[in-house]
């Protein structure tokens, strides 16, 4: 072999082993790669499943004490769902918090739906207290948008100017099914809605507090401002979860056997004309829980002399069986409830104050009055407690307040231990019967 011979089957070689070290330094990055690749996904499914894990310790909460009660503890079910707010799995961990008011130390557990105003119910109005005086017109727009027909009010607007705008569509003429369905209303706008929340989670992200760098804007306060959100639900449901564990009894459809045995379980005992009463005064459309809790400040009639001065027959309720009568029966059927009060024990003092602004005295009496019991209130019967109760007074706020909740808001973060990846869940659900329903459910 020639020397030029060898010198080109130099260069080949070298060629050739340049060659296959490239091939196999791509390989091992590519490799790298994908190994990389591989184990992002994998923590990413690790947070997933823990914030996962998270919300399934919170319903199997909800659906323990919806199955087993405690009557005589209303924050029973909040220190419950705090226990389990955070907790963890192999190579991950969850947290479950939320905003609620004018704080930045965000609470422990999800968020409670019946802590705020329900905007289908009937009490809407204080909307204008709430967050106003409120542009002229926004009010009957909300009214046009909920009610039945395509007749505008004098103030409002309905079907024809909605078709109007370069992005057509109707109203729903029928109640919201989410808080930010408001946004599509004449003359409100997303910012009055979300505030700084703009993902609607009642936490504070990173984006929601660093001024215009980002979007939303910010005040980069430190302190979430959520919005009309913060007060307003569409989601929650009157009656629900009862004190006996039992499915809750609509007296349009039972007898007073059912009644008696329903009382008997609590332990008190009812006589067969107190339950008849009862099922007659539903069916005739003339009970509810005002007036019940109301006649506990009502004096027995006096006797009628023309009888003998016998007692009186007139049907006199105790507190114990009124209690029971609000836990465990329903005017309406469970397919077609009643749209939920507020939870006096969950409810935030800035709502209140927002409610009542310039009768701050009622404020502060519902505030002394569930903070002096360690156990809240158990049921509407304890507003006789308030400070300067008379039947007047309690006329004014029992159709507004309850004591229980049927519908959380979890808003659960799930984190990979290796590499402190994040996965966010955001479930809505309702505890009312079960099993726990699940009203809506969205993943970050």
């Amino acid at each position: 072999m020639t020397r030029h011979r060898r010198g080109l089957a130099m260069v080949a070689v070298l060629w050739g082993i340049t060659i296959t070290a490239l091939l196999v330094s791509a390989l091992l990055v590519g490799t790298t790669r994908m190994s990389m690749l591989g184990r992002d996904s994998m923590e990413r499914i690790r947070a997933r499943w823990a914030a996962r894990a998270g919300a399934e310790a919170t319903i199997a909460t909800l659906a323990y004490h919806t199955q087993y009660p405690i009557p005589e503890d209303a924050y029973a079910l909040v220190r419950d769902l705090e226990a389990v707010h955070a907790g963890a799995v192999p190579g991950g961990s969850w947290l479950i918090q939320h905003v609620s008011g004018d704080t930045a130390r965000p609470f422990a557990g999800p968020q409670d739906e019946h802590s705020k105003l329900n905007v289908n119910g009937p009490y809407r109005g204080y909307m204008d207290v709430m967050f106003g005086p409120l542009a002229w017109g926004v009010f009957a727009a909300i009214e046009d948008w909920i009610d039945e027909d395509d007749d505008p009010s004098e103030f409002g607007v309905e079907r024809d100017y909605y078709l109007s705008l370069d992005a057509r569509y109707e109203p729903r003429n029928a109640p919201l099914q989410s808080i930010a369905e408001l946004e599509l209303i004449a003359g409100i706008e997303p910012d009055d809605i979300r505030g700084e929340d703009w993902n609607l989670n009642a936490l504070l992200d990173p984006s929601e507090d660093d001024g215009d760098e980002t979007l939303p804007w910010d005040n980069e306060s430190g302190v979430l401002d959520g919005g009309w959100a913060r007060m307003l639900t569409v989601r929650t449901p009157a009656d629900g979860a009862t004190q006996s564990g039992e499915p809750r009894i609509w007296l349009m459809a039972t007898d007073a056997t059912e009644l008696i045995e329903r009382f008997d379980l609590l332990g008190i005992e009812l006589t067969e004309a107190k339950a008849e009463s009862l099922i007659n005064e539903a069916v005739g459309g003339t009970l509810d829980a005002t007036t019940l809790v109301t006649s506990l400040g009502e004096e027995p009639p006096p006797a009628d002399p023309e009888e003998g001065g016998e007692e009186s027959q007139a049907i006199v309720w105790t507190p114990d069986e009124v209690a029971v009568v609000l836990s465990e029966t329903s005017t309406t059927p469970p397919h077609r409830r009643d749209w939920g009060a507020i939870n006096i024990n969950t409810v935030s003092p800035e709502t209140l104050y927002a409610m009542y602004e310039g009768n701050e005295r009622i404020v502060e009496a519902l505030l002394s009055l569930r903070t002096r019991r360690a156990n809240g209130l158990p049921s509407l019967v304890d507003f006789w407690d308030l400070p300067g109760a008379t039947q007047e007074v309690l006329t004014q706020v029992i159709p507004l307040f309850c004591t229980d909740s049927n519908v959380f808001s979890i808003t659960s973060r799930g984190r990979s231990d290796a590499t402190d990846e994040v996965s966010e869940i955001n479930i809505v659900v309702d505890r009312s019967s079960l099993p726990v329903r699940i009203l809506e459910y969205r993943e970050n």
